[in-house]
């Protein structure tokens, strides 16, 4: 029987791996006033894959204006000033980690972090609930969510079913900024072409006032 890994178990089996060494080593570590990490719980969530949430799920957060999550970009500053999520606080991997990183998350909120992909993302994600965080990650990073919300159904797959893309397509509108197809649009103004002035016409010959005086030899 041939079995086929693919990037998503791998990093389950990576996180999976984290987990069971921090419980054999007893490394896991505690946030400030967080109770003892239940890594038996954690290892359960991560085979019934509740540790993360998907794009859709994540999509009807933000339009929902829910206040009970938090979002946080784990990429570098020019990634994410290029693009991100709305609703998106950018710390770096490299800082989530120090006092000034931990000082801007919250216990009182589900925290989902994102980042290009899904390894780096989920790894995030375990230390986190150790420490006592309610955490996650977000399904196939900012990657996924490009493909499920913000591409368009036509586009995501030769089979890709019409089914449900009207939804789609006004949940992409509403993250793009861009107006529905019933919104009344406004008309541009037209486009002034600055008419070049006409060109100099040489003057029309004089009109003689005078007959001309016919010269020798003609009659």
């Amino acid at each position: 029987m041939k079995i086929q890994v693919t990037g998503k178990r791998l990093a389950a089996g990576a996180a999976l791996l984290i987990g069971v060494l921090l419980a054999l080593t007893a490394t896991a570590v505690h946030g400030t006033g967080a109770g003892p990490a239940d890594t038996p719980s954690l290892v359960q969530n991560i085979i019934a894959e509740k540790d993360h949430v998907t794009a859709g799920e994540l999509a009807g957060w933000i339009l929902q204006k829910n206040q009970d999550y938090m979002l946080i970009d784990i990429r570098q500053p020019w990634q994410f000033d290029d693009y991100h999520i709305p609703t998106a606080v950018n710390i770096p991997l490299g800082q989530l980690f120090e006092d000034s990183g931990l000082k801007q998350l919250s216990r009182e909120k589900k925290l989902v972090v994102y980042g290009l992909g899904v390894g780096l993302a989920s790894q995030t994600q375990l230390l986190l609930s150790l420490k006592g965080y309610n955490a996650f990650s977000l399904e196939d990073g900012i990657g996924g969510w490009w493909d499920a919300v913000m591409t368009p159904t036509s586009l995501r797959s030769e089979s890709a079913s019409p089914e449900g893309y009207l939804q789609a397509k006004a949940l992409r509108e509403r993250f793009m900024g861009t107006p529905s197809s019933g919104a009344p649009s406004r008309s541009p103004a037209p486009l002034v072409v600055p008419q070049s002035a006409p060109a100099k016409q040489p003057p029309p010959p004089a009109t003689p006032n005078q007959k001309l005086k016919l010269g020798r030899g003609c009659s």
